[in-house]
């Protein structure tokens, strides 16, 4: 039996390089959870079907060129991965799946509640093959429950989890988060839930399946929502933030009591040390529209970015809205190394994200997405033993 999996990580992403993992999963948070195994080391094999996931033909796409081998997202979300094209849904694709699973460590999938099961592929006829096995199910709603069936989208997932209830102006409509936070953040919980489970097995020696509900990690990234709204009026939280104007982009400033009279100092204003409506936190919270014309007047010639600096300095709570420019351009990022680039066929060097995390001082592991079915060969052929004209029939018959 291998040792806690958890104690390991004090060694570095190699940790996982023991384990094999199936992605058959064909959304972004799938996809997502096992970029963080594939960058802990993990060989994840991309399992995909024949025409490609559906987030290679999701934009934008390399010199705004709709093609299969440049969407900025799937290039993104499948780093470090091997790939292979499959149909479960045939008997002789169910058969390979099988056969892939035996060997397999963790499989991840995210078809709808009962398809896996429908080609015999469910956690019930997998681990009578492999007991160690561990199956993540990725859906919207979970197995069960009135939900279990229906579909959802990102937008869909910040309503029913109470994350647009708290975005946007009281008087009016709420607003979507940019982006894919819900879809991101269910990678991560499955990516956790996997790491724990692997501890688990490394102690035990057993598998197990984990049912994850994209709804209900939503709902964790507003869970002071229902706990605020039964200790008491929690009815409108939307409160949103006041920004400020530089005169290159938006900050937000917060002036804690320590440091007012500094800032009042430092633009000028001394008189507004004592001004009644800004005295404490709690005035200059009550008089807010006052405050920002006061920094909006201020910050007119400020540059953001310095502006930051010196009021960080000065230990104010203070931020700016970075531009995607300013991110990639950003000293902080810089010094921790955190863009890397990735060279692809199709694109070149790109500049992607590393890993949210770190441990010890081993580097992130992060290569080049796979092209479509790149690695059927080497798998079915190589490792399986599949002959090539059988791999010719496979792919006649739709199977692979």
């Amino acid at each position: 039996m291998k040792g806690s999996r958890i104690l390991a990580l004090v060694a570095g992403p190699t940790v996982l390089d023991d384990i094999t993992v199936l992605d058959l999963s064909q959304d972004i948070s799938g996809a997502y959870c096992t970029k963080l195994l594939a960058g802990l080391g993990a060989r994840v094999i991309k399992i995909e079907p024949l025409a490609g996931d559906p987030t290679r033909g999701a934009g934008p796409f390399y010199k705004d060129d709709p093609h299969s081998e440049g969407s900025a997202l799937f290039l993104y979300l499948n780093t470090s991965k091997e790939g292979i094209t499959l149909n479960p849904s045939t008997a002789d694709g169910a058969e390979l799946a099988k056969r892939l699973a035996e060997k397999a460590d963790v499989l991840v999938e995210s078809f709808p509640p009962g398809s896996m099961g429908g080609w015999r592929l469910g956690y019930s006829e997998l681990r009578t093959l492999n007991p160690e096995l561990i199956y993540a199910s990725i859906t919207p709603f979970g197995q069960d429950g009135p939900y279990r069936d229906y579909q959802a989208e990102e937008i869909v997932l910040e309503a029913l989890g109470a994350l647009l209830y708290s975005m946007g102006l009281p008087e009016r409509e709420p607003l979507k988060l940019g982006g894919n936070p819900s879809l991101m953040a269910g990678g991560v919980s499955a990516f956790s839930a996997i790491m724990l489970a692997l501890h688990q097995r490394d102690l035990t020696g057993e598998g197990q399946y984990i049912d994850l509900s994209l709804l209900e990690s939503t709902l964790m990234t507003q869970i002071h929502a229902t706990i605020y709204s039964q200790a008491g009026n929690y009815d409108h939280p939307r409160r949103p933030a006041q920004l400020s104007r530089a005169k290159n982009g938006w900050m937000n400033v917060g002036i804690q009591d320590a440091s007012w009279k500094e800032f009042c100092d430092l633009i000028g204003r001394p008189e507004l040390v004592a001004d009644p409506r800004f005295v404490d936190m709690a005035s200059r919270r009550e008089h807010a529209e006052e405050l920002n014309q006061v920094l909006n007047d201020w910050l007119a010639d400020q540059d953001k970015v310095e502006a930051y600096r010196t009021l960080q300095a000065m230990r104010s709570i203070a931020g700016y809205v970075a531009t995607t420019a300013e991110l990639l351009e950003s000293s902080q990022f810089q010094a921790r190394a955190f863009f890397q680039p990735v060279d692809h066929p199709r694109t070149g060097p790109v500049l992607y994200p590393g890993a949210p995390f770190r441990i010890g001082n081993e580097p992130w592991k992060q290569e080049r997405a796979p092209r479509l079915g790149e690695h059927n060969v080497a798998v079915y052929h190589t490792e399986l033993g599949l002959s090539k004209e059988n791999l010719v029939r496979l792919r006649e018959l739709g199977a692979i």
